[in-house]
């Protein structure tokens, strides 16, 4: 009965900003690192190996490689401690358009174009005179570019996510 009782920690779900390197995952990076300078590697694959194991060595060069000149932080999106560290860039993305949900276009023309959001004019919400519920007369990333059309994009927003540290203020 006693794990009946048993506390469920939330760390995992919140996670850890870098992972912490044990001396073996330190060696094997400086083996890839190697591996992926000195590696016969066309547009960055590996054009021959003998074995499964240099293919590794070689993929945690790259990615080595990669954390090192980029400056990226290996960190899993789905964790929660990103929000902390990042900020959206969705300037060029779609984000409200100004038709209803069950809207069915028109053929298109100049006067009404095929993409929702071609529209020029911009889109301004005054919640105190609103008639209708906001979704009703608006319809939220109508491009499927922050949350997808389907199930299979609903992440996609983490694709607009850019490293924003946060800074010192005294």
């Amino acid at each position: 009965m006693a794990h009946a009782f048993k506390t469920i920690s939330a760390k995992p779900t919140f996670g850890t900003l870098k992972s912490d390197l044990n001396q073996g995952d330190y060696i094997n990076r400086k083996k890839g690192l190697i591996t992926f300078c000195k590696g016969p590697a066309y547009c960055n694959k590996l054009q021959k190996s003998s074995s499964y194991s240099n293919i590794y060595s070689f993929n945690t060069g790259r990615y080595a490689r990669g954390l090192h000149n980029c400056n990226v932080l290996p960190i899993n999106k789905s964790n929660l401690i990103i929000g902390q560290y990042t900020k959206l860039n969705i300037t060029d993305i779609c984000t409200v358009s100004g038709i209803s949900p069950n809207y069915q276009p028109a053929p298109c023309d100049a006067d009404h174009p095929c993409n929702p959001c071609q529209n020029p004019d911009s889109i301004s919400i005054n919640p105190t005179t609103a008639s209708k519920p906001f979704y009703q007369s608006y319809q939220i990333d109508s491009l499927g570019e922050l949350f997808g059309r389907s199930q299979c994009g609903e992440l996609n927003y983490t694709n607009y996510m850019v490293f924003y540290p946060p800074t010192k203020t005294i």
